[in-house]
């Protein structure tokens, strides 16, 4: 995977700290934050999944936007400039819902980063 190793490890901080930011309120459930890694002939895909209360549908497209948040004190920066970071790769970075957590039982959100590898730049 070609990239600048420091921006692409910033980027999956910041989905790791949301997903643990979005399970903070939980106390009905365990909190669970799963990250799952593959790669092809193309891509990695790395998927990070918190058993957080999901995000509401309405509010999907609008998850990457600069300065929308969901979070009690949150700027709204981290994703956008996340998502831009992730295409300056040739890359995409999407939020999908997911019909069960980590644990089937738990609701919650994946954000799923693709990202070419060496020599295979993704039309995305």
């Amino acid at each position: 995977m070609a990239g600048a190793r420091v921006q692409l490890q910033q980027v999956l901080t910041n989905l790791i700290i949301n997903g643990i930011d979005a399970m903070r309120p939980l106390d009905d459930r365990p909190r669970e934050l799963g990250i799952k890694s593959a790669r092809d002939a193309r891509a990695v895909v790395v998927q990070v999944r918190d058993s957080g209360t999901g995000l509401d549908p309405e509010q999907t497209d609008r998850t990457f936007e600069p300065f929308f948040t969901t979070k009690p004190g949150g700027i709204g920066l981290g994703l956008s400039i996340s998502r831009s970071i992730i295409e300056s790769h040739g890359g995409r970075l999407r939020a999908v819902p997911n019909s069960g957590g980590p644990s089937s039982s738990s609701p919650c959100k994946v954000l799923v980063m693709t990202i070419p590898r060496c020599g295979a730049r993704s039309s995305a």
